[in-house]
């Protein structure tokens, strides 16, 4: 097995047909074919079904399709860690972002990467945490955003900053407190307007909860961060989330803010790649720029926030 099969073989999963692999790659598709019984013969398993929806990887296919980006990716870095930091920065560089992160980060990073190094080709991928923490294990992805990771193990993590929870409704809202810290007994009393549960969001305030010996009931649960501020919005409760997803609305006068728990519930914001796999030079300039970029909105008040020490 060498590196032109292992970058055939990812060819064909991602174009997901041998005919679309071989116009791609300019290689004659029978010469695409006898690579792949090459390598399925070397290992002794199959590692594409073939049927009426093109090449689709096996389970073997699938791992084996892990450590072939890997090393494609670490095989292409080679140049750029060599000739050091006069020589332009290239590559593709993947990066997974919540929703509410995204809304803030994604073009400004977008724009700076492209200001400052126009050989990167960025891809931007949003989710929630959970399944962008998956991306990252299966190394999907370079680079990821992530809340409170519950399990760091195998990660680098940079704790870029510390954010307050809110609760949020519309002015006049039917049962609104009184303004200052809503305790959490309080809050599980009103009309909540949750994620679901094993939403990363919800497992903070569940967990808080617990600890205070609070159930909580949100009678309307929703998994989007945008759903959850319409709801809020037409006055069917009172939502919860980052000060930071409706600092916008605050300002224009659309939703009222109460600090959530006393002391405030709060949730870290880190930075992550995995441990095992070094980072490309085009990864390293992309974290950087994005943590420059974080640390600088806490700092103009663009995202409300308390910044983490800087190591």
């Amino acid at each position: 097995m060498d590196l032109r099969q292992l970058r055939y073989f990812v060819a064909i999963v991602e174009q997901g047909s041998f005919s679309k692999a071989a116009e791609a790659l300019r290689v004659a598709q029978p010469a695409l074919s006898q690579h792949i019984r090459h390598m399925e013969g070397e290992l002794g398993l199959p590692l594409l079904h073939r049927g009426p929806r093109g090449a689709v990887p096996t389970e073997a296919g699938e791992r084996l399709l892990l450590h072939a980006r890997a090393i494609l990716e670490r095989f292409a870095a080679i140049p750029d860690s060599v000739r050091g930091a006069d020589r332009p920065v290239v590559g593709d560089v993947r990066i997974g972002l919540p929703g509410t992160v995204s809304e803030i980060l994604s073009v400004p990073l977008f724009e700076a990467v492209r200001a400052r190094h126009p050989g990167i080709r960025l891809r931007i991928a949003e989710a929630m945490s959970g399944f962008i923490l998956d991306w990252l294990n299966r190394e999907a992805i370079d680079l990821a955003v992530l809340y409170n990771p519950a399990s760091p193990k195998g990660f680098v993590l940079a704790h870029v900053l510390t954010e307050d929870l809110c609760l949020f409704a519309v002015p006049g809202q039917e049962g609104a407190p009184p303004d200052g810290p809503v305790p959490l007994a309080a809050a599980a009393a009103l009309p909540l307007i949750l994620p679901g549960l094993s939403h990363g969001l919800r497992d903070l305030v569940e967990e808080a909860a617990e600890a205070e010996g609070v159930a909580v009931a949100a009678p309307v649960e929703i998994d989007s961060y945008a759903r959850i501020k319409e709801l809020t919005a037409r006055g069917h409760g009172f939502g919860v989330l980052p000060r930071v997803a409706v600092q916008a609305e605050t300002e224009a006068g659309q939703f009222r803010v109460w600090p959530l728990g006393a002391p405030p519930l709060q949730r870290r914001i880190y930075l992550a790649h995995a441990a095992e796999r070094p980072l490309s030079a085009a990864a390293a300039a992309v974290r950087g720029l994005a943590l420059d970029l974080l640390r600088d909105f806490v700092r103009t008040g663009r995202w409300t926030a308390e910044l983490a020490p800087e190591p």
